[in-house]
């Protein structure tokens, strides 16, 4: 039986233990530490009804070979990155939220958020998390949200980032994946590739050393200031099983096959990403990948296609530059657009937000020019989205969720943490707008808008009952406090179905419920769960 196989047959019955009431085995020797509960809020419990599931069709996105099944590898759900689960989530039937403040892990300061979360062949979350001068990786239990093992990563020290918005220079270790073979792909200190094996022991499971690649002469400019170094923003293999290396400050697009891969690693074949020749584009992002081995990288100037063939060179494709308003928006984290690239329709078009005035969803076909109809340009369409409040330019720094031809877009405007204090600086401004593309091609339209729902958190499209799930921040001005709901959509509309408290906090303490866009986690045991500043949260259906 391949690899992939074994472990796809691992989650059917892992998914069958828990329809069948069997449960998976337990961790927790005692019982886990909470987040600490917030202050009293005016506001209620529960909102809204039990959905009654509705399904979509399937994401129809391909299965990376090396990679754990869709969605349980990485953030964004696969290699499409569509934040798109073929799975069942929470209904809202008595829906019980659970947390943990994973007191387990040694940890430099108290924030303990993650912006990736993938699932190992028994269901169990992994988590990747970063604070302040410190990142780590956390094997929890899938329902008691125990810290079954964990592994501290070396992380680079500082705070970087351009304009008001800043983070610890350790975030740029989350951008990670699972294989086929329960191993973790990850950066540490911005510039070693480590491979964590997740092995079985007497005592429980433990993550080991499986190898690593040191591209320290990669991002290394050998000044005396090491915040001047170039950094890995992301890593990720493709369907040949070759590793592309995103070079954040410098733009280089690296390709590192380990059967082939040179002595040197200052040789690996590479390309640089700089549509106007002044050497100043970065990229914030993470890479989508096609079977076919085209890959789709945003900087902070353009969008592009870049192909690899069997020589391993990568080579660019297409460019195309975006609108830009040159400045870091607030509610954003990095220069230009804030989303990771996703691809749609069958991996005819791909999408982003760009960085206008306005903000817009722009969506490009993929197709090489020798390949575009006599009528056709590259951009199919530039939609401007969350225009609806006074000055309300919009903000994204999540990517896109798609499925087939339909995008669904979140609004981050006006969110600031301030890091060294903890503290929520500005809220945020609401929004979520869902774009289709026209079944011609031929443009796009613009089918509902939410204006209700404040969140940065990453979103997850169930196919199997048609929900969207992410977290909504609520302000009680009775008590002056921050709630945080987990809320579910209906993709056909738009509207929220319901809403369930996950916490609360001050307006002007820890914002312990927050998260710095942290990405939804969607379980085979039907639960979501979330990366928090002060930990995980859980959310699942009872009887």
């Amino acid at each position: 039986m391949k690899t992939t196989n074994l472990f796809r047959c691992l989650i059917a019955l892992a998914l069958g233990a828990l329809v069948l009431g069997i449960g998976l085995p337990g961790y927790a020797s005692e019982p886990v530490t909470p987040i600490p509960a917030g202050p009293e809020t005016s506001l209620p419990d529960y909102i809204g009804q039990p959905a009654k599931a509705r399904p979509l069709p399937n994401s129809g996105v391909p299965q990376n070979p090396y990679f754990a099944p869709n969605p349980f590898s990485l953030a964004h759900s696969d290699i499409w990155m569509s934040d798109t689960a073929d799975l069942p989530g929470p209904l809202g039937r008595n829906p019980v939220v659970s947390s943990t403040s994973l007191a387990e892990i040694e940890r430099i300061s108290w924030i303990a958020s993650g912006g990736n979360m993938a699932f190992d062949s028994h269901g169990r979350p992994l988590v990747f998390l970063f604070g302040n001068n410190w990142a780590s990786v956390a094997l929890l239990d899938p329902d008691t949200l125990d810290v079954v093992s964990s592994y501290p990563l070396k992380a680079r020290e500082g705070i970087g980032g351009e304009g008001a918005q800043q983070t610890p220079f350790s975030a740029w270790s989350i951008y990670a994946y699972l294989d086929n073979r329960d191993q973790i792909h990850i950066v540490a200190e911005s510039k070693i590739l480590l491979t964590l094996e997740i092995v079985d022991t007497p005592s429980g499971p433990k993550f080991q050393e499986g190898g690593e690649y040191d591209l320290t002469e990669l991002v290394n400019k050998g000044t005396e200031d090491p915040s001047d170094d170039d950094r890995v923003t992301g890593v990720v293999m493709d369907f040949q099983g070759r590793y592309w290396i995103n070079l954040g400050t410098s733009s280089m697009i690296y390709l590192l096959n380990p059967e082939t891969a040179p002595e040197e690693i200052k040789d690996l074949p590479h390309v640089l990403l700089d549509i106007d020749g002044d050497g100043d584009e970065k990229t914030r992002n993470g890479t989508a990948l096609t079977r076919e081995g085209a890959a789709y990288i945003v900087t902070t100037e353009a969008m592009y296609r870049v192909d690899a063939g069997a020589d391993d060179q990568p080579r660019i494709v297409w460019q195309e530059p975006y609108d830009s308003i040159g400045v870091v928006r607030p509610g954003q984290y990095e220069l230009g657009s804030g989303t990771t690239p996703t691809i749609l329709g069958e991996g005819k078009y791909v999408a982003i937000t760009d960085n206008a005035e306005q903000l817009q969803v722009v969506v490009y076909r993929t197709a090489p020019d020798e390949e575009l109809e006599p009528d056709q340009r590259r951009v199919v369409c530039e939609v401007p989205v969350f225009d609806f409040t006074e000055g309300g330019a919009g903000a994204g720094s999540n990517s896109l969720v798609g499925l087939h031809n339909s995008i669904i877009a979140q609004n981050t405007a006006d969110y600031l943490f301030d890091w060294k204090t903890g503290t929520l600086t500005t809220p945020g401004r609401p929004g979520m707008e869902r774009i289709d593309i026209d079944p011609n091609g031929k443009g796009c339209t613009k089918v509902w808008v939410n204006t209700e729902v404040h969140t940065n958190m990453v979103m997850k499209l169930s196919t199997r009952n048609g929900l969207i799930y992410t977290q909504d921040r609520k302000y009680d001005a009775t008590n002056d406090v921050y709630a945080v709901y987990w809320v579910a959509l209906d993709f056909r509309t738009g509207g929220v179905v319901w809403e369930k408290l996950a916490g609360t906090f001050e307006r002007k303490g820890l914002a312990t419920f927050d998260n710095f866009w942290a990405a939804i986690g969607l379980g085979p045991n039907g639960a979501l769960y979330g990366a928090n500043y002060g930990g995980i949260t859980m959310l699942r259906d009872t009887p």
